[in-house]
């Protein structure tokens, strides 16, 4: 480290730079010594000095065009660390040998492997609900914005009675519940649907490309499903839910909240209609 502090002042921000000056400065040693010496001689042979003037521009060629051969893993490793900073996407570094060089761009590579396999990690947790496994109300909006179109119904899901499941069967059960029913959704759900836990015992899916009344008899038969082969049952009746749609022509966190909006007014016009009917 003391050479490179004390020639920082060379080419402060060109580290390779600062490499071809010193290998040219070595590299003219010869010559320099060759004139030093016939200076004190006070005899001159052009000859000799054509021919060190030859050897040395060769020479500083050769060593420059090596040195930069050298110095690429070790630009590698630096483009891929800025990267890494950054947060850029990572790039591929080759295999080095089994040289200080190939110890850095192996350790390098290690490093952004790790990190990027980290990374997706984590913005796999931010976008998806730990308990369920279905996408979170960030990772639904960002999935959406990702589609060709947004275009779909949307349907708001409400358990029912789940309230009841926690207070007389405890937090365990209703979260196993909450559970089966999010693997009730990708049972039973078309490949291009999307499911997400947007709160508590709400879910939202987007039957993409759907109108209301094909959305209706999908979801229908999610429910159907849960009668026949229930989840959990309360009071020997199944546990279920209830669901209002809304049409999707968004792919924006506005457009998702105004469906989410009209789709929570509909089902809750539907439970009080329920409500209302004589038992």
């Amino acid at each position: 480290m003391r050479l490179y502090r004390a020639t920082a002042f060379l080419f402060p921000r060109h580290y390779t730079i600062r490499m071809f000056l010193l290998c040219f400065l070595a590299v003219h040693m010869p010559l320099l010594a060759f004139l030093g010496f016939e200076l004190t001689r006070g005899a001159w042979h052009w000859q000799t000095f054509a021919v060190l003037l030859g050897a040395t521009v060769v020479g500083s060629a050769f060593a420059i065009a090596a040195l930069a051969g050298l110095l690429v893993p070790v630009a590698l490793a630096t483009r891929g660390l800025r990267a890494l900073r950054d947060g850029q996407q990572m790039q591929d570094i080759p295999a080095g040998g089994p040289d200080m060089a190939g110890e850095l761009l192996e350790s390098v590579a290690h490093a952004l492997r790790s990190t990027s396999a980290r990374l997706d990690e984590l913005k796999g947790l931010a976008l998806t609900d730990p308990l369920t496994g279905l996408l979170n109300r960030r990772g639904f909006v960002e999935q959406l914005e990702q589609l060709p179109t947004g275009a779909g119904t949307l349907a708001l899901l409400d358990g029912d009675r789940f309230k009841q499941v926690n207070d007389r069967l405890g937090h365990a059960e209703g979260d196993r519940v909450l559970r089966a029913l999010a693997d009730r959704l990708r049972d039973r759900l078309r490949k291009q649907d999307m499911a997400a836990r947007w709160g508590g015992d709400e879910f939202v899916i987007l039957l993409r490309d759907t109108d209301e009344q094909e959305a209706r008899a999908i979801v229908k038969r999610v429910q159907l499903s849960l009668r026949r082969r229930p989840i959990a049952r309360l009071d020997g009746r199944p546990v279920n839910f209830s669901v209002g749609f809304a049409p999707l022509s968004g792919e924006t966190m506005e457009a998702v909240t105004e469906a989410v909006k009209a789709a929570d007014a509909e089902m809750y016009a539907t439970k009080r209609g329920d409500t209302l009917q004589p038992s």
